[in-house]
């Protein structure tokens, strides 16, 4: 195999472009809410990323998540240690309830986080380099392909929910990153070029070491069986994305068991439900889309239909992106469980299929009004995107945590929600729950209740009648003390 010939030697304005724009609404969210670590999932990726670089392994012992935000975790602890910076394995992530941990090392999850952040980056470039190649290759003037490369890019790097989500150490920022990888190379096997093959069986492997996407394979099956002669390269393939699955997952080689076992709590968890985010996936996810880059949506649709209304290579490369983003919307929408997170990696899939379509499907008599909207709809997010950080930053939970060291006294037992204050365990003796709903009798001298928990069941009192009712009976024994709303509110009750 032949290395890859980068067509672009220099770097293109727009591309460039594109990419700080991105960093520009990205950096500011590595230092969002620290020492504070909100997010339910990234609190447990760095203490089982932890655990491995004090241990020495590559085995994280935890297979909810194949491995590769593990080793991203364990390869930049192992590079502080390597260096003389002092990382404490206890330290760098204390967690005292779902939502609600804490680290002393303000470094470190910097560090870690802005490996998410290029990776998020790389992906918008992917999405510019897949629409950029293959609308060059079938002879679209110069300036209109660039334009709609660069405004496909922009598409994923405004993205309030691509920005917010490259900000956490989790899956899903990777996991979008192996599927614009993954796509580029289907346009580079379909462009015939002899890289393609390296591409795709990286980005398979590295979908499947992200997030078990084993949907990101099928673009590539469908881009090799339209072109015949090439389909023995499917094999390479399928060797490559294997090598790569098991260089960032290896516990399946040693412990298959416990590995299998893993994605199978994952999806008996998707399938059975989870408290406040399951039903009505199809337009949940709908919603979500549209609310977050509304053009991806209508775009889709154009693609849909462009796929018959063109040829050659334009409707090839279209077939094999709309044989990985209806799959994966399917899969997603039949699913009990939804996370808005769990598009994605599914928006990089959409931003090719926009930015090849809509230049294809734009009648040149109104070209100037349609790309000025155009423009205007795909850049619109970036306002929501620019305004994430205060969100993010969860100001509501220092808040309510000073408040709670000003009035109530040291060794008084304090009752706190999922995704409240971080407290003191020295000072307070701490009631963690999950839903304060689930133990309606708790005896407290405060307690804490949050928008993510609480208000999950009272923002939607007819889906979830017993819980409103247990939070109903609760708030009978305790009254509002203080309530903060920068961020998600917090809400502070004491006894009556």
């Amino acid at each position: 195999m032949r290395l890859p010939h980068w067509p672009h030697r220099r770097i293109d304005p727009a591309a460039a472009a594109v990419a700080v724009l991105a960093l520009a609404l990205r950096v500011p969210l590595l230092v969002a809410a620290l020492p504070g670590v909100g997010n339910s999932d990234e609190p447990l990726n760095v203490a089982v990323g932890m655990r491995m670089a004090s241990a020495g392994t590559l085995d994280p012992h935890s297979y909810r998540y194949p491995g590769l935000v593990y080793e991203v975790v364990a390869g930049v602890a192992s590079a502080f240690r390597a260096v003389g910076v002092h990382v404490s394995a206890h330290g760098a992530m204390r967690i005292e309830n779902l939502g609600i941990a804490h680290t002393d090392s303000r470094l470190l999850m910097v560090a870690i986080r802005l490996v998410g952040a290029a990776a998020s980056v790389a992906t918008c470039l992917l999405v510019w380099a897949a629409v950029r190649e293959t609308l060059k290759r079938v002879g679209v003037p110069e300036s209109w392909g660039r334009g709609a490369a660069a405004l496909a890019a922009a598409t994923v790097a405004v993205s309030p929910l691509a920005t917010a989500n490259s900000a956490y150490a989790t899956p899903d920022v990777y996991a979008g990153f192996a599927v614009a990888l993954t796509l580029y190379g289907t346009t580079r096997v379909l462009g015939e070029a002899r890289y393609g093959t390296l591409l795709c069986g990286l980005g398979v492997g590295l979908a499947l070491g992200a997030k078990y996407l084993a949907v990101a394979a099928l673009p590539v099956v469908v881009a090799y069986a339209m072109s015949p002669g090439r389909r023995k390269d499917l094999l390479k393939v399928a060797g490559l994305a294997a090598v790569v699955f098991l260089a960032t997952t290896p516990a399946i080689l040693v412990h298959p068991g416990a590995v299998l076992a893993g994605m199978e709590a994952e999806a008996i968890h998707y399938e059975t439900g989870h408290v406040g985010a399951e039903g009505g996936a199809p337009l949940y996810y709908l919603n979500a889309l549209f609310r977050d880059q509304p053009l991806l949506v209508d775009a889709t649709g154009v693609a849909v239909v462009a796929v018959f209304r063109t040829r050659g290579l334009i409707r090839r490369t279209l077939i094999a992106g709309l044989a990985y983003a209806i799959p994966q919307f399917l899969l997603l929408a039949v699913m009990a469980v939804r996370f808005d997170r769990n598009l994605v990696p599914l928006t990089p899939a959409l931003a090719i299929l926009a930015g090849i379509a809509v230049p294809t499907m734009i009648p040149h008599r109104h070209r100037r009004a349609a790309i000025a909207i155009t423009v205007a709809v795909a850049l619109f997010p970036a306002v929501a995107a620019a305004r994430l950080y205060p969100r993010l930053d969860e100001h509501a939970r220092v808040q309510a945590a000073a408040w709670v060291s000003r009035h109530i006294p040291a060794d008084q037992p304090v009752a706190v929600e999922s995704y409240g204050p971080w407290l003191d365990p020295a000072r307070f003796r701490l009631v963690p729950l999950t839903f304060a709903a689930d133990r309606p009798t708790v005896e407290a001298r405060a307690l804490i209740l949050t928008e993510h928990a609480a208000g999950r069941f009272l923002a939607a009192p007819a889906d979830h009648p017993r819980q409103t009712a247990a939070y109903r009976e609760l708030l009978t024994r305790y009254r509002l003390a203080a309530r903060f709303t920068a961020g998600s509110w917090i809400e502070v009750y004491v006894p009556r």
